[in-house]
């Protein structure tokens, strides 16, 4: 049409499953639901689902679920959520179409590159790598990344996330530990934000909850969701079966399984509570025949990622995986080929949000410079992800019939208006001649971002004294239950 400037965006799409492979899927999910089950340890949840006509098996604790009840409870998910900074200025929209990236959780090592000696993660470690994640300017959202040793076992979550808002202004992925312990972040959320409805009108936090595979909810995972879910709070429900040992060889029957047991916990959480925002998030890996190990740095879990982002898209449900994931354990080419493999899959396929920065040793370990090399790797992926602007300035037609044959660009007054949006600048890589990357020290990416990491300082503001006590308090009366039991 005169007048109006037509731009189009060639942008990159993978794709694994046709939509009648998804929908085979689907129909293969509530199969199982309904004529297997899910088992369900917590008696609560056993009363809402038969009260919604479920077939119950009590002696068994195994649900049915209706096909039906399934279909319409997903349905009642709200298929976009917004999470909001510590300061409540910054909204991040969950939804289809959207990329973000993340940190992992639960680490319990943390490798300190200045020794070369991995130890056990304390309170002041995970309050230090906070800080770190929050400092890189790549990752969207901080995922409370270790449970620290030295806090108590019982009330650990409540340490992860009273250390969490205190040392980062992203919005965070945390955990609870039971319907008390949901109550209690929903108190340390209150003080941040400053009063519930704050809280319920921005949210701070999501709950990362989990099913446990083969078509499991215990008791405390399923008391979280049904409490979480009349908090009104957002939930990450995340299935982790291990293809070979917790689910089925085949990557096929994987991705059936996870995806029963995940509909069956949004079924649940949306019967409590209809419109709770949820996350399809699924951590589906593989078992190492050679070794008895977990893997999740190897071709099938990328092509579980992508299966999980394309599922999610089915649904429309914003999503959540692993895209940042490696098996190996220094920062060296075989974790930049895993982690790059995962986080092309998963960001290319559309994931909403893609975890893992500054992990390795399969999630199990934090390695701090790995965070700088993992933040670099997560800006390469956005320049990818964002493709080839086409419009009548980047087709340079203009410009190319004034440079002519055997001319040159680089002093042309579109290539000074255009080389910063088109070109990705690296801040980490090396592009210097060999000379001079020789002559200073001939460093590697790892020994660059251990020196980056030593010149590093926190700068994340404080919480004010009132609420950091307010936060605190909370922590210490969850301690004081635990002491004395009612």
């Amino acid at each position: 049409m005169p007048g109006v400037l037509e731009v189009w965006l060639a942008t990159p799409l993978l794709t694994l499953l046709s939509p009648d492979d998804q929908k085979r899927i689907h129909t293969d999910s509530l199969r199982v639901l309904e004529e297997v089950g899910l088992q369900i340890l917590e008696p609560q949840a056993l009363e809402i689902l038969t009260g919604h006509g479920a077939r119950v098996d009590r002696a068994r604790q195994r649900v049915h679920f209706p096909p039906d009840l399934v279909t319409a409870s997903v349905a009642r998910a709200p298929h976009a959520f917004s999470l909001f900074s510590r300061d409540g200025a910054r909204e991040i929209r969950l939804r289809q179409g959207e990329v973000y990236f993340t940190t992992n959780g639960y680490a319990v090592h943390l490798y300190d590159p200045a020794s070369g000696v991995r130890r056990g993660i304390q309170q002041k470690d995970l309050a230090w790598v906070t800080q770190l994640a929050d400092s890189m300017d790549q990752i969207d959202f901080y995922s409370v990344m270790a449970t620290p040793a030295d806090a108590p076992p019982e009330t650990n979550d409540r340490y992860q996330l009273a250390i969490s808002v205190a040392n980062t202004t992203k919005p965070i992925w945390n955990t609870a530990y039971g319907p008390e312990g949901v109550r209690d972040a929903v108190a340390i959320g209150t003080a941040v934000r400053g009063s519930r409805q704050a809280l319920r009108e921005k949210p701070l936090f999501t709950l990362d909850l989990t099913t446990l595979s083969p078509l499991q909810l215990d008791e405390r995972q399923a008391g979280t969701m049904i409490e979480g879910a009349r908090q009104g709070l957002p939930i990450g429900i995340s299935p982790g079966p291990i293809a070979g040992a917790t689910a089925p060889v085949t990557l096929a029957g994987t991705i059936v399984q996870a995806n029963a047991e995940l509909l069956g916990a949004i079924t649940l959480v949306q019967l409590v509570q209809a419109g709770t925002p949820v996350v399809f998030t699924q951590y589906t890996r593989s078992l190492d025949m050679a070794s008895g190990g977990v893997t999740m740095g190897g071709p099938e879990f990328a092509l579980f990622r992508i299966a999980t982002a394309e599922m999610a898209r089915f649904y429309d449900l914003p999503s959540r995986g692993g895209g940042l994931i490696a098996d190996g354990k220094a920062c060296d080419a075989q974790v930049g080929a895993e982690k790059m493999l995962n986080v092309l899959a998963a960001s290319l396929a559309g994931l909403t949000i893609s975890a893992g920065a500054g992990f390795v040793d399969f999630i199990n370990t934090i390695r701090p410079e790995q965070l700088l090399i993992d933040n670099e790797i997560i800006s390469q992926v956005r320049r990818l992800r964002r493709g080839i602007t086409l419009d009548g300035g980047s087709l340079a037609l203009d410009v190319i019939a004034q440079v002519g044959p055997g001319g040159n660009y680089l002093a042309q007054d579109h290539t000074a208006s255009n080389f910063r949006s088109e070109l990705w600048f690296p801040k980490l890589w090396d592009r210097k001649p060999w000379s001079v990357w020789e002559a200073e020290g001939g460093k590697d990416v790892a020994r660059r971002a251990a020196e980056r990491l030593q010149a590093w300082s926190p700068k994340v503001p404080p919480l004010t004294e009132d609420v950091e006590r307010a936060v605190w308090d909370v922590v210490r009366e969850a301690d004081g239950k635990v002491a004395r039991p009612r």
